[in-house]
């Protein structure tokens, strides 16, 4: 997960272990990801996620390889002086947090991909979604798990379309613009998920993150993420890290 635009010759997914070189934070204590053992985990009572009205609709973004993921931004329009006012707020957050950008991890195969692991299984892909806390600066991130469907009915739409458009960003630095339903994109009502405090997971690995897990799985065809694979990067996720002493939340649903 990354929170800012940064990208740094000193780091790629191949050689992860050498972040810390560069890097202190990465050699530190809470860093993310982890791998979430479900059974050692701690009952929590969360209250429901409230989004803005603007998530609601659709939203322009702009899609950007800047060599390390393809990230989705608020589209910048300099004849208008207003953007969609993208925030959440409960789910045990303690403030409001605003949308900062959304981007996908994944791997060379649909055995592995997510950066994330629950009971030591893997993902083909694994998606975050950034907001930030303005008055605190503390960052706070949606994580959301995939699964391979053989059924084009099955696959969530709005997914597809951020494959599509990503995958013609063949270059560093290419960019695209793609309207997107942000509500659809995530559909998280009533959804179980792990709570933690962990990093960034990209340089610089930053610690003090709010992470949000789900644990129900998107839907994704597996040609969508061939897509991304063959045109842009093959492996785009970091290995899970040490949970440490940390403590990992479970919400309970009504």
């Amino acid at each position: 997960m990354s929170c800012a635009d940064e990208s740094d010759e000193h780091w790629s997914y191949d050689n992860p272990s050498t972040w810390p070189d560069h890097f202190p934070a990465a050699g530190g204590s809470c860093q993310s990801p982890i791998n979430v053992v479900s059974s050692e985990t701690v009952p929590q009572q969360y209250p429901p996620f409230v989004f803005s009205p603007d998530y609601m609709g659709l939203t322009l973004l702009t899609l950007t390889n800047n060599g390390h993921q393809v990230a989705a931004t608020l589209k910048k329009d300099a004849e208008s002086k207003t953007q969609p006012d993208l925030w959440i707020t409960g789910g045990g957050l303690m403030d409001t947090f605003h949308f900062v950008n959304f981007h996908l991890h994944w791997g060379r195969g649909d055995r592995h991909g997510s950066e994330h692991e629950i009971d030591g299984n893997m993902f083909p892909a694994e998606a975050h979604v950034v907001h930030k806390n303005n008055k605190t600066g503390e960052t706070a991130v949606l994580g959301f798990l995939f699964d391979i469907t053989n059924s084009p009915d099955e696959e969530n739409a709005q997914w597809k379309v951020y494959s599509t458009a990503a995958s013609t960003l063949i270059n560093i630095g290419d960019t695209v613009d793609c309207t997107i339903n942000m509500s659809q994109l995530l559909n998280i009502e009533d959804k179980q998920f792990f709570r933690y405090i962990g990093s960034l997971t990209t340089p610089p690995c930053t610690e003090g993150v709010i992470w949000t897990i789900f644990m129900d799985n998107i839907p994704i065809l597996e040609q969508d993420l061939n897509l991304l694979r063959t045109n842009i990067m093959r492996k785009v996720y970091r290995p899970v890290q040490p949970i440490n002493d940390r403590v990992i939340y479970k919400n309970q649903v009504n």
